[in-house]
Order: C-alpha cells, then sequence, then structure tokens
C-alpha cells in the first residue's frame, strides 16, 4: 500500500519478488499462490494496489544464488532513491542486503523499514498481524460484556501512510543535505499514533478509560437508521445546533435535551426515532436531514458506493481498458492535484514481467541475463519472452 500510494502520485516502483510460490499466501494478498498464466493475468488486470509498478523476479532466498543474486540487487540500488521493505528485523541482514550494505554501494539511499514492532526492542522478532497491533496499542475494541473484539485494520494502513509520508520527508532532507538514511515504521506505533483523542483524554484525566465502549449521548444511539426501503442512512449529530435540527425536522424538539444523555430515557427516544424513520424512504429522509442543515449521508453497500455521484464526481472508479480482460474498473486515487494530476500508467505487472528491461536498464547484457535465468537467479515471465 505504501509503494502504491507513491506509485500512483508518479515514482518508479520495482517489485522485488520472489520467483517461486510464497508460503502459500501469494505474491499479495490479491493474486493467487500459484496461479495459471491466465489467472495471473486477470487477477494483475483488478489489482489496484500494483498497478504502476513493475517486476524483477530474483531469487535472494536460495544461499547458493545468494552471491549472483545481491549483485544483481545492489546495482538496482545504485540508481535507486530508496528501498522500502517489510521484512522482520534480521531479514534482510540474512539476505546480505540490508541498510548497511546497502548505503555500501549508494551511501545517499533511503531504506524504509515497515515491521509490526520495530527495529529492536523486547519485541522485536515478533511476527503479527493488525488485531495484534490494536492489542498491544491499547487500541482493540471491547464488548459490553467486557471481553476483547475485533482489532482495526490501523496496522497496516496507518503504516503505509506513516512509510509514504516518512519517505517523501527523508527525499527532502536528502536534497538539502545529501544525505541518505534508514527510516523505523513500527506499525503498532502507527496503530496507536492514529488514536490520539483516546490517549490525550487519559494522559488528562489520569484515569482508565471504560472498557465498553461508552455511547457518548442520545446522539449516539440515533447514528445509524434503517428507512421504510430498507436501506440505512447516518446521521452523527454531535454538535448541538445539528442535534437541535434534527430534533425539529423529525417533530420530536422534546428530545433536544437528551443530546449528551445517558439516562434511561434515551432507549425509549431511539425507539421512537427508529420507528420515524421507517415511515419514509432513505432518499426522501436525506433531502429533508441535508436541506435543514444536519450531519447526515447514505449508508452505501459497495455496490452503491460505486454509483455513489459524489465519488464519480471525485474520480474514484476508473474504467480501463485492459489487453486480454477487456473493460476492467479499479478504485482512483483519492488526492487531486493542481498542477500534477494523477492518471493510471500501467496495470499490475505479472511475476518477472520486466525482470529483462530492468536488468538491461541496470547495464547487463543478453548474454548475463541469459546465464542468469538459466541459473535460476532471476525469472522472467513467458509474456515478455513471448515478445521477444
Amino acid at each position: 500500500m505504501c509503494s502504491h500510494i507513491l506509485a500512483d502520485m508518479g515514482m518508479e516502483v520495482i517489485k522485488v519478488e520472489e520467483p517461486l510460490p510464497r508460503y502459500g499466501i501469494g505474491r499479495d494478498m490479491l493474486t493467487p499462490a500459484d496461479p495459471t498464466p491466465e489467472e495471473e493475468e486477470h487477477y494483475a488486470a483488478y489489482n489496484s494496489v500494483a498497478r504502476n509498478k513493475r517486476s524483477i523476479a530474483l531469487d535472494l532466498l536460495d544461499p547458493k544464488k545468494r552471491p549472483r543474486s545481491q549483485e544483481v540487487f545492489f546495482r538496482l540500488v545504485k540508481e535507486a532513491d530508496v528501498v522500502l521493505n517489510n521484512y522482520r528485523p534480521g531479514t534482510l541482514e540474512w539476505m546480505g542486503i540490508d541498510y548497511e550494505k546497502a548505503r555500501e554501494h549508494n551511501p545517499r539511499i533511503i531504506y524504509c523499514s515497515i515491521t509490526g514492532f520495530g527495529q529492536d526492542g523486547p519485541y522485536m522478532g515478533w511476527p503479527g498481524h493488525n488485531s495484534l497491533f490494536s492489542a498491544v496499542a491499547g487500541t482493540t475494541a471491547f464488548e459490553a460484556d467486557g471481553k476483547p473484539g475485533r482489532g482495526s485494520a490501523l496496522g497496516d494502513l496507518s503504516g503505509a501512510m506513516y512509510g509514504a509520508v516518512s519517505i517523501l520527508a527523508a527525499l527532502l532532507h536528502r536534497e538539502e543535505t545529501g544525505q541518505g538514511q534508514h527510516i523505523d515504521v513500527p506499525m503498532v506505533a502507527t496503530t496507536m499514533a492514529l488514536d490520539p483523542l483516546a490517549f490525550a483524554n487519559y494522559f488528562r484525566t489520569r484515569s482508565a478509560p471504560p472498557r465498553a465502549p461508552s455511547r457518548r449521548g442520545g446522539w449516539s444511539a440515533v447514528n445509524y437508521l434503517q428507512c421504510e426501503d430498507g436501506r440505512w442512512l447516518i446521521a452523527q449529530n454531535y454538535e448541538q445546533p445539528f442535534w437541535e435540527a434534527f430534533c425539529r425536522i423529525i417533530d420530536r424538539p422534546q428530545y433536544i435535551p437528551l443530546h449528551l444523555a445517558q439516562s434511561s430515557e434515551v432507549e425509549d427516544m431511539a425507539k421512537d426515532v427508529r420507528d420515524i424513520f421507517l415511515t419514509r424512504t432513505r432518499d426522501e429522509w436525506l433531502a429533508l436531514l441535508i436541506e435543514g442543515g444536519t450531519c447526515a449521508a447514505p449508508v452505501n453497500s459497495r455496490e452503491e458506493a460505486l454509483g455513489d455521484p459524489q465519488l464519480q464526481h471525485l474520480g474514484m472508479i476508473w474504467k480501463l481498458r485492459h489487453p486480454t480482460e477487456g473493460e476492467v474498473a479499479q478504485t482512483g486515487f483519492p488526492v487531486r492535484f493542481s498542477q500534477t494530476p494523477v492518471s493510471p500508467r500501467d496495470f499490475a505487472p505479472v511475476l518477472g514481467q520486466h525482470t529483462r528491461d530492468i536488468l538491461r536498464a541496470a547495464g547487463y547484457d543478453d548474454a548475463a541475463i541469459a546465464e542468469l535465468e538459466r541459473t535460476s537467479v532471476v525469472k522472467s515471465h513467458p509474456r515478455q519472452l513471448a515478445k521477444e
């Protein structure tokens, strides 16, 4: 996701990928572990996270091939600005391609490591996924009975966002000083950083937050409301003026004092409001609520989101023509630039699609490339071989 953000904004991103299926989970979350060529083309057409990137299949895992593969890797590093990885600490050292080795070949290199728990500390080598990071960071939601619920997806996403921003900051620093550096992005820390309000309140009050989520008053008891046609809307009227307008629109001004209340009256109010919203369709209610100046919006399914006029206006659905799959859709890029607009350049690569092109750009002649392919140090995709 981190390199996806950077690739969409115009950076040249080369995926250095393992030639063989990786532990049964595939190259990424959107590609099967060991697809047929036809399956790989199909999944690549819809893989928005890997679009605008190129792929070289390079075997850095086999110790017997490693001297040759390291040579290839470091030749790429010499011309690169950034190396991005998400291996656990120690893995890159084991492969012989860690930051200290890389900076010997390119002192200006920026090395960004996105890991679960960071490059040092008591949890350094632990494996993990999103829910583990939430658990350690104190951001796991608790159910009403006090049992922990599902952790958030903030680990992966916050790690990607902080990684991309940090890389851009490091590039600016290098422009000013000429210095490269190593960036340590622990997802357990980025998860905590994205919940600043809860921790700010804790530091202020010096008391533990409630284990079960509080309802925060009457307004939150009627957040999600089902309408006559079975569709849902959200009415999030936290501020007093919005709440007052909401109560008047539904002809219940007597509920205005319950804005922040947590009394027994709130549940009776919530039942009444839910019944009221079953008397009109969602679009009818939304027209009234928006015209009346409240905070309201439709709760879209994925299918509805694709047809939502605001998301379409913002260009969040790209329709692209793929050479084998025909027209395919992908989510667009969320940020709009006045001078450097973002647009799709290429579909996600199949494994090793650009191996030969990347090696040639790095200075390898055809005989050297053929030798690397023969010894399985690198792998080229049949699509590339067929072109030649």
